[in-house]
């Protein structure tokens, strides 16, 4: 049976501790050889083209002024990196040409997506690492708490003042706050995930979503946790369910232009 993974976590300080069995999703950027992580065999950018967006997207990173735009900088547009542009056209002639271009694209896409997911997660840690909040992060915070420029002065300045005794945020709830929302980065994750693999999903937010969506979630067997927990199940009641990613995602039906998503993986959960 394949290993599970942590889900929507890639950086091991946000994922905490994990129960044997369990491991963080590599999208090419761990050591390589490392135990707590699996790297998918087949992933479309090797490591020197891959080295290239990553230096781009460490100096974007670095550039943001206002930390919910970390999350921003994940987005991406499905592999079609000239949407809306003359470039679009071209594109399209040529996927007509070569019906496994846009397949080999979203492949691509999606790991780009998780490799820049990761870097606003390591960046939400170094942040959570240096403790004080500098002046332009208090003010990101501030705008975030939905206080404009406009806003009355005494109110704004009694949120600066306050936050600039303040020490930020555990990197956990940081995340929760400024990293991409875990349904845009769940198509990625089942598209880079090789097959079979399944997920581990303990953040309670989470669990109750799919839980109140009504999917098929049952008592995971003892045969089924002895083979996913070798060293034993973690704490908790656990409920399992073998679903299209489709499902997991929320949506009511298969998306034809993400045939990965069809695909059944099983998945874990941790009930709150």
């Amino acid at each position: 049976m394949n290993a599970l993974l942590v889900f929507p976590s890639l950086h091991p300080d946000l994922a905490g501790a994990l129960p044997a069995g369990v491991r963080l999703l590599d999208p090419g950027l761990g050591r390589p050889g490392d135990p707590s992580r699996l790297r998918p065999d087949d992933l479309p950018i090797g490591p020197e083209e891959l080295a290239g967006y990553v230096r781009e997207f460490d100096r974007l990173r670095r550039e943001v002024k206002n930390p919910k735009d970390l999350a921003l900088l994940a987005g991406t547009t499905g592999g079609h990196f000239f949407a809306e542009t003359s470039f679009a056209v071209r594109e399209e002639l040529e996927d007509a040409l070569h019906p496994e271009r846009p397949a080999a694209r979203r492949a691509r896409a999606a790991q780009l997506a998780l490799c820049l997911a990761a870097m606003v997660e390591e960046s939400l840690v170094e942040l959570a690492a240096a403790g004080a909040l500098d002046d332009r992060f208090r003010r990101a915070m501030a705008e975030s708490l939905g206080l404009e420029a406009d806003d009355e002065a005494e109110e704004l300045a009694l949120t600066l003042a306050l936050a600039e005794t303040a020490t930020l945020p555990p990197a956990a709830a940081l995340a929760e706050e400024f990293r991409p929302p875990w349904r845009e980065t769940l198509p990625a994750f089942w598209t880079v995930a090789p097959a079979g693999a399944g997920l581990f999903i303990r953040d309670p937010d989470i669990v109750e979503t799919l839980l109140d969506a009504g999917l098929a979630f049952a008592p995971l067997s003892e045969d089924d946790a002895a083979a996913f927990f070798p060293d034993g199940p973690p704490a908790g009641e656990l409920l399992a369910a073998t679903l299209p990613g489709w499902r997991l995602a929320g949506r009511t039906r298969p998306d034809p232009g993400a045939p990965r998503l069809a695909a059944p993986r099983p998945v874990v959960v941790v009930k709150p």
